[in-house]
């Protein structure tokens, strides 16, 4: 008997095929995608978060790949066959484009960032093609279930037939599982920041939502926010009548960090003692208010419910106190630098001299976190309207480009104008690029990009090459407030031709016994060192120097260095899981005064107010996200995850996570709950005060 005769040895892979279960061939498609969805969404969780806490995210991936299974099922096999290629790929692509966006941003990408696809690949085409190469074994796994669909058609043999009720099935199923996702969710935990919360929120915490939903359910929920926005709610919690008022800690932390500042200061000007010391004149008012803007009088009268909630919140708020350091800077000039990627690893007393200095004199900040891990126009915004900013907003149409539409005449650019003071603004890169060349406009500022200033080339441009092409422009004038936005620190920190700052200061950092990731940061500080120097010897040499502060602040942590990268920069220990990456060093310094160190816990919307209140401008505080950080308001440092920092405690909402700062203090029942509801409600009325352009209904 031969192969021929023989039943045993005839057609192995048409026996194998006819073997697969019915049940397994009619319903091929639906566990297709529900097997697919669920492994995309697990071998994400593991390359991005290091940990295999996924149950949630896998919950809520099988009604997506039942319903993707339904849709399959309305055709025939041949047609069926083309949809399950055609639907996973760009399921299978959305996953890939995130892990290289994370691997290069440390963060996720919101949906409507692909409006921004032609700048960002045209502006950063080297660093993506690094990053892919890098991702891609991980790129490849998420692959792999559309490489093997081959093989269920030899070994499965799907039954794809348009049948009603089996279609019918698929539906029910859908929705059965959808029900069982939500019902587990309440498990979740009852916090602020639990799975459950974050499901139904109204707005959309992108990266929390990715680790505890998974990214099926966050794209589905961005592109929800980018199409319809949110459900018209302010946001505000009903449930905290003072609203900004933080439980009583029984501690009082000041700029000393020590007592309260008397409550003086504001009027007609600093006086200058004779031993460098400056000196602010008596005070004209208690609080930095506006006395003619009566929020419960607006109201009263507003019809629009929304509105009206937002003008009683803000009526509810307590206004900060004028303080000693009120009017401290009256009449002086101004330079506002907000320093891409800038971090307390780029202050070296050896290799950056100038950077130590004014990092180490004036005021002393010794508690400033940066608010964002990437993302340079949120922290632009943040800095410069003291406003947080909305982050269900697709970053192409981002809270800066959003405020371009409206009246923004409470930011420092616009009060120097009203003082009759010529106000720029300079970024060493593409003036387009995040809209700057609208958005910056629009707060008052003659706003010049690299193709103005003219001389930049390479990428990064050179903060050093700015400064010198742009000092001329105003250091002649009787009073100034000038802005920079600077990109020399900017990733990839790499040696080689993808950093042209990295090469160019190389030898400059190999003494240092670090990797080559922590050598090509400092190296790109250093441009940063030598802009500072060039600046400040100019002033000095024209006189304007001790007439003139410098405040720099950053936009984001340098997210290029990895973790481990970055407690090698920064030689620490990472404390409270990972979140102090956050901490960073905020420069507020004069020539002529004494150093004064500040303990209290501050973030980017506290420099605004601050630098309103030291500059002597009326202004009401409670317009602002943040507060004057040298009043005797409590400090309070917000992430943009809405983690956060209070005198005792570091709260992280990954984890739900509070670390005491000291260990025998005893935490106050309802003091973590005030203080989450206090960090909603303040990007809440942040938002709601740039989606009601309320600055315009303010006569």
């Amino acid at each position: 008997m031969d192969r021929y005769t023989n039943p045993s040895r005839r057609a192995p892979a048409a026996r194998r095929r006819s073997a697969a279960p019915p049940l397994l061939r009619a319903f091929f498609s639906p566990l297709y995608f529900i097997v697919t969805f669920s492994y995309l969404e697990a071998v994400f969780h593991i390359a991005e978060f290091k940990n295999i806490s996924f149950l949630y995210p896998l919950l809520l991936a099988i009604p997506v790949g039942a319903l993707f299974g339904f849709i399959c099922d309305l055709f025939d096999e041949r047609v069926a066959m083309i949809l399950r290629y055609a639907l996973s790929l760009p399921v299978m692509l959305i996953f890939s484009v995130q892990v290289v966006y994370f691997h290069s941003f440390r963060s996720f990408m919101s949906f409507g960032q692909i409006g921004m696809g032609d700048d960002v690949f045209k502006n950063f085409f080297g660093t993506i093609m690094l990053a892919v190469w890098e991702c891609l074994p991980i790129i490849i796994l998420l692959f792999l279930p559309v490489a093997l669909l081959p093989l269920g058609k030899i070994y499965v043999r799907p039954k794809n037939k348009r049948n009603l009720r089996r279609s019918a099935t698929l539906v029910v199923l859908a929705a059965a599982c959808q029900l069982i996702a939500l019902f587990a969710l309440m498990f979740s935990g009852s916090g602020e920041h639990s799975a459950n919360k974050i499901y139904h929120a109204n707005d959309l915490i992108l990266d929390l939502s990715v680790e505890k939903l998974g990214l099926l359910t966050t794209t589905r929920h961005d592109v929800g926010f980018l199409l319809f926005g949110g459900d018209g709610d302010t946001g505000l919690d009903p449930e905290i009548p003072e609203i900004v008022a933080p439980p009583d800690d029984g501690d009082d932390t000041t700029a000393e960090g020590t007592t309260p500042p008397a409550e003086t200061g504001g009027g007609t000007g600093p006086e200058d003692t004779g031993t460098g010391t400056v000196e602010p004149p008596a005070p004209t008012s208690v609080y930095n208010k506006i006395d003619s803007l009566d929020f419960a009088s607006l109201a009263a009268n507003e019809k629009d419910e929304n509105v009206k909630r937002v003008f009683e919140y803000l009526a509810a708020l307590e206004p900060t106190k004028k303080n000693k350091y009120t009017g401290m800077f009256k009449d002086y000039n101004l330079i506002l630098i907000c320093a891409e990627s800038f971090s307390p690893a780029a202050v070296d007393e050896t290799l950056t001299p100038t950077l130590y200095k004014l990092s180490h004199s004036g005021f002393i900040f010794e508690n400033y976190w940066t608010t964002f891990p990437s993302n340079t126009t949120n922290g632009e915004y943040a800095l410069l309207t003291g406003l947080l900013p909305d982050l269900t907003k697709p970053k192409n149409d981002g809270s800066f480009i959003a405020s371009s539409k409206n009246t923004m005449d409470r930011n420092i650019g616009a009060f120097f104008n009203a003082l009759g003071i010529k106000t720029r603004a300079y970024h060493d890169h593409t003036a387009s690029y995040y809209s700057r060349n609208i958005t910056h406009p629009n707060l008052g500022y003659e706003f010049h990009g690299k193709e103005d200033i003219g001389g930049l080339s390479g990428w990064p441009e050179s903060d050093l090459i700015m400064m010198q092409r742009t000092l001329p422009d105003y250091i002649g004038e009787e009073r100034f407030h000038t802005y920079y936005m600077t990109v020399s620190m900017h990733h990839n920190y790499k040696f080689g031709g993808l950093n042209s700052i990295a090469d160019k200061n190389r030898d400059l950092v190999t003494s240092i016994n670090k990797s080559d990731p922590c050598r090509a940061y400092m190296a790109c500080a250093i441009e940063l060192d030598r802009a500072l120097e060039y600046l400040i010897s100019e002033l000095e040499e024209a006189g304007k120097l001790d007439r003139t502060v410098i405040c720099l602040s950053t936009d984001h942590y340098p997210y290029g260095l990895t973790d481990s990268e970055y407690r090698e920069a920064n030689d620490s220990k990472m404390m409270y899981d990972a979140l102090d990456r956050y901490m960073s060093t905020l420069i507020l310094w004069n020539s002529a005064m004494e150093p004064v160190t500040v303990t209290k816990p501050c973030c980017p919307v506290d420099v605004l107010p601050t630098l309103l209140n030291l500059f002597g401008f009326e202004f009401d505080s409670r317009l602002y996200s943040g507060s004057d950080i040298l009043s005797d308001a409590p400090g309070l440092a917000m992430i943009s995850n809405q983690s956060f920092v209070t005198d005792k405690i570091v709260y992280n909402s990954r984890y739900e996570k509070v670390y005491k700062l000291d260990s025998s203090w005893e935490m106050p029942d309802g003091y973590l709950d005030a203080y989450i509801k206090i960090v909603k409600n303040r990007f809440a009325i942040a938002s709601n005060i740039l989606n009601y352009d309320l600055y315009a209904k303010l006569k």
